[in-house]
């Protein structure tokens, strides 16, 4: 089955959950052994991909807004005792 760019991390993820439950039930025959390996790994790698995106705007929106802050600080009112 050929990855398509489409497809949502949520729903890459559920083909692989599903290519491992029949590998880890033995379900898989035979001749669709290699086929659901290379899927599988593919999966992985995409997957994978997407995280280190992610973990990326993430981090570098943090950092833009650390560099925000540092430029214009606010001084948040302390709450009276």
């Amino acid at each position: 089955m050929t990855e398509k760019n489409t497809e949502t991390y949520e729903e890459k993820f559920t083909r692989l959950e599903a290519i491992l439950k029949k590998l880890d039930n033995s379900q898989t025959p035979i001749d669709e052994l290699a086929s659901d390996v290379k899927e599988g790994a593919s999966l992985i790698l995409a997957l994978n991909a997407k995280l280190n995106e992610v973990e990326t705007e993430v981090a570098d929106a943090f950092r833009a807004l650390e560099a925000a802050t540092a430029q214009s600080p606010r001084q948040v009112p302390r709450a009276e005792p």
